[in-house]
């Protein structure tokens, strides 16, 4: 059974929000231990990967309407 288009999106959607919460725990360690500007590239990476989840997830969802 092919797999549907959407499903790709939504794993790749799902990888993006992974990498983001990854990142966004690395942020807030690095706050912690006053590492400010480790934090914010990691705060920066984070807001890069949800905007890719985003479009992803944007993605799948225009897939599943087909």
């Amino acid at each position: 059974m092919a797999t549907h288009p959407s499903n790709d999106h939504h794993h790749t959607a799902a990888g993006h929000h992974a990498a983001a919460a990854h990142h966004h725990y690395e942020a807030a360690h690095a706050h912690t231990s006053g590492k400010h500007e480790e934090a914010k590239r990691h705060s920066e990476a984070a807001h890069e990967h949800a905007e890719r989840a985003h479009k992803s997830s944007s993605e799948a969802h225009k897939q599943s309407a087909k």
